[in-house]
């Protein structure tokens, strides 16, 4: 089998496609010949991604507020009917808050993190189960932080505790779902140069940011996991920066 042919006529789901890991993912699905659809917050954001697609098939795009179920179920609905059948969802969404210790943390910040970072995963994985079980197959890939597996500091109390939370969720639902022939995959990346380090007090110069993974590094991995037989699964992936400590 050429590797082309392995997500030839797969039909795929980015949350958070708009920029990051989401758009390099989108795009790197989109090359080998995926169906990709994309969605988040930011119409302008998901639009630029779709014009600079280089498959033979379109990005396809739509607007959308993963705290809002209404919104998330219009999406899904919208992927029924201008994709098709629900292959891959790649949950990519995410943010984080510029004061971060439990002394900082304002209390509208903490619902925030845990609004889109756990329950939009929790909103996203509902509407996916209910795709994926009936065809009794399907691979759902949750971009986790090594904020999931190790309570850093520099994350911040909240950003921790939500991804800690996803991690269980992912895990915890995998376990549910394996006899259904779904495979949902936690990926942990450490350091990536997207516009989440924005978010930091301090954000780090151009050398760190060159030092740390790319967008693509991830979205690398993710199209590997996605190319490997429904006979396979991986519960949980870390990548990091090869400096950065793992301790």
């Amino acid at each position: 089998m050429k590797v082309q042919d392995t997500l030839h006529q797969k039909k795929v789901l980015v949350v958070g496609g708009g920029s990051g890991m989401g758009k390099a993912i989108a795009h790197g699905m989109n090359e080998l010949g995926a169906s990709v659809a994309i969605a988040g917050r930011r119409e302008e954001k998901l639009n630029e991604v779709a014009r600079e697609a280089k498959g033979s098939l379109p990005i396809l795009f739509k607007s959308t507020d993963i705290t809002d179920r209404a919104s998330l179920a219009t999406l899904f609905e919208w992927f029924d009917q201008e994709v098709g059948t629900l292959d891959i969802l790649v949950h990519a969404a995410g943010i984080n808050v510029a004061k971060r210790t439990m002394l900082e943390l304002e209390e509208e910040d903490w619902d925030r993190l845990i609004e889109i970072n756990l329950t939009g995963g929790y909103n996203c994985l509902r509407l996916a189960m209910a795709r994926m079980r009936p065809q009794a197959q399907g691979l759902v890939i949750l971009i986790n932080s090594v904020a999931g597996k190790r309570s850093a500091p520099l994350a911040g109390i909240g950003y921790n505790a939500s991804k800690f939370g996803l991690s269980a969720l992912g895990i915890g639902v995998g376990e549910e779902e394996r006899e259904n022939g779904i495979r949902i995959t936690n990926i942990y990346p450490g350091e990536v140069n997207t516009e989440i380090l924005d978010q930091r007090t301090h954000p780090p110069g151009p050398e760190h940011r060159a030092s740390i993974l790319q967008p693509e590094d991830v979205a690398s991995v993710v199209i590997n996991l996605a190319q490997l037989p429904e006979r396979a699964h991986v519960p949980e992936l870390v990548i990091k920066p090869t400096r950065q400590s793992y301790i």
